[in-house]
């Protein structure tokens, strides 16, 4: 089910992130997707509208996928602007992908 980082909140969201112990990555840690998309960086405005998938079990986070609508491929650590190009000369579309990532925004 989709949820924000602040609907699943603090605890839950670093244990997942790093679930053998100690503190999480800096760019995994639920205080870093909190600002990302309460700051407007990471947001549908933006072209990287969240998405974030959530397992549970028993009514405990088990598990979290940082999920992102996309329409357009900018921020992303490899860009597929040819293979959006040649689908859509081809007929196709592209866009929305959903992105699974941490948002490089520039």
């Amino acid at each position: 089910m989709p949820a924000a980082p602040a609907e699943i909140g603090q605890a839950a969201w670093n244990a997942c992130a790093n679930p053998g112990g100690g503190d999480p990555h800096p760019f995994t840690r639920h205080e870093f997707f909190v600002a990302l998309e309460e700051s407007g960086s990471a947001t549908a405005k933006t072209g990287w509208r969240p998405l974030h998938l959530v397992i549970e079990r028993g009514g405990r986070v088990e598990g979290i996928l940082p999920l992102y609508l996309k329409n357009h491929s900018l921020g992303e650590y490899v860009f597929d602007h040819a293979w959006a190009d040649a689908l859509e000369r081809a007929g196709g579309a592209y866009y929305p992908k959903l992105q699974s990532g941490i948002p490089s925004l520039r």
